[in-house]
């Protein structure tokens, strides 16, 4: 067994242990968040621990960092509520399937890859009632990237790259194969929408990399048409939302599919894109967290229930500004200098399409800014009882705030994923070479 084999087995025990153990501790949930929040922590531990075995470049090993840093945030500042008891053990074992995508070796990140969207699915399945009718949407997708991942592990070449490439898109979600990660974010209880939000981005992005520079011409042509689809599907559907939550979601997927635009034009994954990626995903957890924290607090409430909460919840206010103009990428966040960064890379090409991308930004833009202007800053409703924030839901968001900054203003090279040095490898020649393994 290689060192990096050890490193990533250990990256993997640490987290799916920790939640092994949090069943023992299900019925009592103070002791059980404590718990869960110190294996978050160790298992961050493990990675500083793991860097000398990994032949991973500073972007990795900050996307790597991610998942354990955004499982701390997202437990952090949940109620104690025996609801929230299930989603708080599964998101350790997400972080460990996670860095198993992230750090194992072919073919055992793709078996981690599976496994994921797998649990993902079951999941939805589980708490299907409570999506409404995305929910069979979302479990279909999933399942069809659970598929596709097999197949991309038992196929010939052509069709595995294929399947590959589809079961990224479900990952790291691109019109029309993003039911899965839209009913994730709407249908899902207490954390894991936040922790997902981030999830599912990161590792289908991660995989992606590693067949994008082989892309087919017909391939990239195709995609590229679905990216530009994306951008105007998303930012139009978010218009007829009634949910804060469902108008998250669709923003981000305009978003996410101006990332894949990028990406499949200029076939390179640059650092501007893990500042892209990282930042985005930052700001939407974010956004989901502050908008879980007011269903704690008042239940299930559609988009214009609540209003004019500046005044009352001040803390709260400041906060969901702050990261609104973070999402809408406004300086000195992350997603202004990741979006510029894109612009401005020397592989990227200046084209017609570029109106379609300013469009469909400005559009997402306008439905979760008009969002947060309306619960904030509305007509003050007397009648409801407002609690602000408490300290523990002000830290979590204040950690979000804190990495969406550093994103912004620190310097781009320290996000590469391109591997350099003789410890490096290129994973992109790996898969090429082993053909699928056949």
């Amino acid at each position: 067994m290689t060192a990096q084999s050890t490193a990533s087995l250990v990256l993997i025990a640490v987290p799916v242990l920790a939640a092994m153990l949090g069943l023992l501790m299900w019925r009592n949930l103070h002791v059980l968040k404590i718990w869960l929040l110190i294996a978050a922590v160790i298992s961050l531990g493990t990675i500083a621990w793991a860097t000398g075995a990994l032949p991973a470049q500073s972007g990795e090993l900050f996307l790597l960092s991610l998942l354990p840093v955004m499982a701390f945030v997202t437990l952090l500042g949940q109620p104690l509520h025996g609801g929230n008891a299930a989603a708080w053990i599964v998101t350790l074992l997400l972080v460990g399937l996670g860095l198993g995508v992230l750090a194992s070796e072919i073919p055992v990140s793709l078996v981690c890859f599976l496994l994921l969207l797998a649990l993902v699915g079951l999941i939805l399945f589980h708490y299907r009632s409570r999506t409404g009718s995305n929910a069979w949407w979302g479990i279909g997708t999933l399942g069809l990237g659970v598929f596709s991942a097999g197949v991309a592990l038992i196929g010939v070449p052509m069709v595995s790259s294929i399947a590959f490439t589809l079961a990224c898109a479900i990952a790291f979600p691109l019109v029309p194969f993003h039911k899965g990660y839209v009913s994730a974010l709407t249908g899902l209880p207490g954390n894991l929408p936040a922790f997902l939000v981030l999830l599912l981005p990161i590792i289908g992005f991660h995989e992606l990399t590693t067949v994008l520079p082989v892309f087919e011409d017909a391939l990239t042509h195709a995609v590229g048409m679905l990216t530009l689809l994306g951008m105007l599907y998303g930012s139009l559907k978010a218009l007829v939302q009634s949910r804060a939550a469902s108008v998250v979601a669709y923003g981000s997927l305009a978003f996410w599919s101006i990332l894949w635009w990028s990406l499949v034009t200029t076939r390179d994954a640059g650092p501007q894109a893990v500042v892209y990626l990282s930042a985005l995903s930052l700001a939407t957890s974010g956004l989901l967290l502050a908008w879980y924290m007011l269903r704690a607090r008042y239940g299930e409430i559609g988009l214009r229930a609540l209003s004019g909460l500046a005044q009352p919840m001040p803390r709260f206010a400041v906060a969901v500004t702050l990261l609104a103009l973070a999402a809408i990428g406004l300086p000195p966040f992350g997603v202004f200098s990741g979006f510029m960064g894109l612009l401005l890379a020397p592989s990227f090409t200046w084209t017609g399409w570029l109106i379609v991308i300013v469009v469909a930004w400005l559009s997402a833009s306008w439905y979760l800014f008009d969002l947060v202007q309306g619960l904030l800053f509305g007509r003050h409703q007397t009648e409801r009882r407002h609690e602000d924030l408490r300290d523990a839901e002000l830290t979590s968001l204040a950690v979000v705030l804190v990495l969406l900054v550093a994103l912004g203003v620190l310097p781009t090279y320290l996000f590469d994923l391109r591997p350099t040095g003789p410890g490096a490898v290129d994973r992109t020649a790996v898969m090429e070479f082993r053909a699928w393994n056949k």
